[in-house]
């Protein structure tokens, strides 16, 4: 394009002479034409070239954040998974630990999912996974951290959170799990759910806090299901 306009360049100082005949004046003005064109023909394609790359860009830009956000998420329930959980709740407890601020992990299991695969098969059985990470999500804050560890096994992270709040967090999602109208899904099917809890910072890692809701949960579910341990 640089020397298409370098040469429009020449022709124009060409015809600014007077000594031109008619003759090779039409037939400089032919080429300034033809090159008008060809310069036209030359925007167009790189303006086409141009509007190509936004698209590009556009759609690697999507395409990154669609990975990005598998790389977090479950694909089941739309929590986020493990790996993404274990990251975060480890930058929670260093933060909790370092400021002294309150910090609630809790650890959840649905009782007996195994009866309620085998019973009604494995498509009520995610239909019953969706629905709990729902009540999960409808009962924490924006800043909470809610995950599917695994299974039927769910991890909540609740910063700036005393035991006493975290034990609500738990009693509200127990109750609405409780006496949510599970017939809806399937005709005879009951959902409950055992949860425990840990609050104690002073632990040496966010993967002792962790195991130690790991406990009370299977404390809860030792002792009749469908309640809270802390």
């Amino acid at each position: 394009m640089k020397d298409l306009s370098q040469h429009l360049e020449q022709k124009l100082e060409l015809l600014r002479h007077k000594d031109l005949s008619s003759i090779d004046r039409l037939d400089l003005i032919d080429e300034l034409a033809q090159a008008c064109r060809e310069l036209q023909h030359l925007n167009r394609s790189l303006a086409e070239a141009n509007q190509q790359k936004s698209k590009l860009l556009e759609d690697l830009g999507a395409k990154t954040a669609e990975l990005e956000q598998q790389t977090k998420e479950d694909g089941l329930t739309g929590l986020y998974n493990r790996r993404y959980l274990d990251l975060r709740l480890e930058n929670e407890f260093d933060r909790a630990k370092r400021y002294r601020r309150n910090l609630t992990v809790i650890m959840a299991d649905i009782d007996r999912f195994k009866n309620i695969n085998d019973t009604y098969s494995h498509q009520v059985g995610d239909r019953v996974l969706k629905k709990v990470a729902q009540i999960f999500t409808d009962n924490c804050r924006g800043v909470d951290i809610v995950a599917r560890y695994g299974g039927e096994e769910f991890v909540l992270v609740l910063p700036e959170t005393p035991s006493s709040g975290g034990i609500l967090v738990c009693e509200r999602i127990r109750k609405s799990i409780e006496e949510y109208r599970w017939a809806e899904i399937q005709e005879g099917l009951r959902v409950t759910i055992s949860l425990g809890l840990c609050y104690d910072v002073g632990l040496p890692s966010h993967r002792e806090m962790l195991a130690e809701a790991d406990a009370k949960m299977y404390q809860a579910k030792n002792q009749g299901r469908n309640q809270v341990k802390f």
